[in-house]
């Protein structure tokens, strides 16, 4: 009995370590509709994030993605393949009526003092 517990222990924290992996991501809006598709810049990210969750921090930092109801999250192994694909999606979309807007990552907010 305790050989199996510790063999499910093991098979579970195997299961979560690997679910913690560096992956790059970026996400496009619009892109079925219309006419201005934005692209997000790519973030780095784990596996452990949902599509939903990277869906609200990508509204969180860009003010554009706050209203758009057709978001589509892609993932890559490295920041190379990712900076690839979205470049590539980008040229696409120019060969398509259609006009493609790179967002770029955002800085911190820093507070702005207000002058009398």
């Amino acid at each position: 009995m305790k050989n199996i517990f510790v063999a499910t222990l093991l098979v579970l924290l195997a299961h979560i370590t690997q679910a913690q992996k560096t992956i790059w991501s970026y996400a496009i809006g619009n892109w079925r509709d219309g006419p201005l598709v934005y692209i997000s810049p790519v973030i780095e990210t784990t596996e452990a994030f949902t599509t939903p969750q990277l869906i609200e921090r990508l509204k969180g930092e860009h003010e554009e993605f706050k209203v758009i109801m057709d978001i589509d999250v892609l993932r890559f192994a490295t920041i190379e393949e990712a900076a690839e694909d979205r470049a590539t999606l980008r040229a696409k979309y120019l060969r398509r009526p259609m006009e493609v807007r790179m967002l770029d990552a955002t800085l911190p907010r820093v507070p702005r003092i207000e002058e009398d």
